[in-house]
């Protein structure tokens, strides 16, 4: 599925999935991507419906729940937002970093082991994150 899930057909997909909205038609996509010709839309649908992501209903298209993508695996989807998994550990590494900076104890052994342990964390996390988000060409 992977192979087929590619340049616009994926910026189609992605589209569909950041509306928050259950269906979609042809020349409302176009309006929306700006595509010259509701047949590329069609096109681009009717490809989405052969993969198995979409469902036709009387002339509107309907995202199929039940299918994971490769792609995808790393993100969570909720409300129209496409987030990364590692975006959460980022964050939270960072709340560490940031408290022990704001509250130092520099004669405790503890909070230098803070110190690097959540800096490399949040160096590691927010790499992986920013990688997620190439991989779906977003940035």
């Amino acid at each position: 599925m992977s192979k087929e899930l590619h340049g616009t057909t994926l910026k189609v997909y992605l589209h569909i999935l950041r509306r928050g909205k259950d269906k979609i038609g042809v020349r409302e996509l176009m309006r929306e991507l700006g595509m010259k010709t509701p047949s590329h839309a069609y096109y681009h649908l009717d490809k989405l419906v052969t993969i198995g992501l979409l469902e036709k209903k009387y002339g509107d298209y309907y995202i199929n729940k039940n299918i994971k993508i490769d792609y995808l695996r790393d993100f969570i989807i909720t409300s129209g937002l496409i987030i990364p998994k590692f975006l959460f550990y980022t964050m939270f590494n960072l709340v560490i970093f940031l408290y022990s900076l704001i509250a130092p104890n520099i004669h405790e052994l503890y909070w230098y082991i803070t110190i690097i342990s959540s800096s490399i964390g949040t160096a590691i996390s927010m790499y992986q994150t920013i990688m997620s988000y190439k991989k779906l060409k977003i940035i």
